[in-house]
């Protein structure tokens, strides 16, 4: 960067006017939102993982388990249930991240210009692009599980007449 660009930087770049309880405050909610963000990512994951997971052993409980035919059709209907309901709970993990980096923007605006710039370095779109993009791929991988499950489980569904 050349020294005018610098210059220019520190020019525009204003401390916080907050007193120092009021910046400590903000600087823990800052924190507490960050975490929070984390933690529903974390939850994200996991739900994930326990959708697919719950799949496998839907589909080894119809495989290894000698069935009753009314029992494989109620197998099926809790595998869709139970990616109904992950999809769901990934929707609302979402929300709330997306809660908590409205907060951070909030709490940005009253610290000072250097943390704004800062945490200007990687754009809104492109976080946004980021975080929709991995729900997307959770979303359509549980999705891929539901339909291998509901796959595996057609030999074993009578025919209805």
């Amino acid at each position: 960067m050349s020294k005018d660009f610098d210059d220019d930087l520190e020019e525009d770049l204003e401390p916080s006017s907050l007193d120092d309880n009021t910046h400590a405050e903000m600087l823990a909610l800052y924190r507490e939102s960050t975490r929070t963000i984390l933690y529903a990512k974390t939850r994200q994951w996991r739900t994930l993982a326990a959708a697919c997971f719950a799949q496998i052993i839907i589909v080894a409980a119809g495989h290894l388990i000698q069935l009753d035919p009314s029992v494989h059709r109620a197998l099926v209907i809790i595998s869709f249930l139970v990616s109904a309901m992950a999809i769901s709970i990934l929707l609302i993990f979402q929300i709330w991240q997306h809660t908590e980096v409205l907060k951070i923007r909030k709490i940005t605006s009253f610290l000072s210009g250097h943390f704004g710039t800062v945490r200007a370095v990687k754009s809104r779109v492109e976080a946004n692009i980021h975080r929709y993009i991995l729900l997307a791929v959770m979303i359509i991988s549980i999705l891929i599980t539901n339909t291998i499950s509901y796959i595996a489980y057609v030999p074993l569904l009578p025919v209805s007449n």
